[in-house]
């Protein structure tokens, strides 16, 4: 009985540390994070809210950033605190992300997808759009599939130079880049890391401004 105990003690002591150790991480990350983005934010908006999910991320709400309306900039972290739970997600390919959704300034008129060629998702994506028309883009094609629902304009889109060294920058963490006529315009998935924050920002303000001109004529 006193054995049995023990193990009870021993096992709650564990998980109650785990708990602990894994929830002042994921806090300390949150911190690190948001001290990168915020200070690159203000730099272009003079209002930015913050919501907490608590150990489990936060979001950032801009009403405008440049060369882009209304932004959301989600981070979700992994459940770290349960620790059995997280080296089973680790195992299944679980990652800490990155989410930016915005509204670009004008409306698109046509809608175009971006997806890492070995994501678990690719297959289904392409079945879903298999009636879209394939864009090759010579400095990404061997890691990302792009589809669009008009073949000119997506080309158009992606012959700025200055937005394919953007997306360049941020490839090899890069999931999937949607561009729809329904709001949010934009958004755009990534692995996170820390290094591809600020990069991440500056590929969304640049397809921001592409876009802009795309619409109006300019590009």
């Amino acid at each position: 009985m006193n054995l049995f105990l023990y193990i009870i003690i021993g096992l709650a002591f564990v998980l109650t540390t785990g708990y602990i150790i894994g929830m002042k991480y994921n806090y300390k990350l949150q911190k690190n994070i948001w001290e990168i983005l915020s200070k690159d934010l203000k730099k272009y908006s003079k209002k930015v809210k913050f919501k907490s999910y608590g150990s489990s991320g936060f979001a950032i709400l801009c009403n405008k950033l440049e060369n882009l309306g209304k932004t959301e900039i989600d981070v979700l972290l992994c459940a770290r605190e349960i620790i059995l739970y997280y080296m089973v997600a680790k195992l299944k390919g679980a990652k800490d992300k990155i989410h930016v959704k915005a509204n670009f300034l004008v409306k698109p008129s046509f809608e175009l997808e971006i997806i890492r060629r070995d994501s678990k998702f690719i297959e289904s994506s392409l079945q879903h759009l298999k009636k879209w028309e394939n864009v090759e883009v010579e400095a990404t094609s061997n890691q990302l599939v792009v589809k669009t629902t008009n073949k000119r304009l997506g080309t158009n889109l992606l012959s700025d130079k200055k937005l394919i060294m953007k997306l360049s920058k941020v490839k090899n963490s890069l999931e999937r880049i949607s561009i729809s006529k329904d709001e949010p315009h934009l958004i755009i998935i990534c692995k996170l890391d820390k290094e591809i924050i600020i990069p991440l920002i500056d590929l969304a303000r640049t397809f921001g401004n592409s876009m802009t001109n795309i619409v109006h004529g300019k590009q």
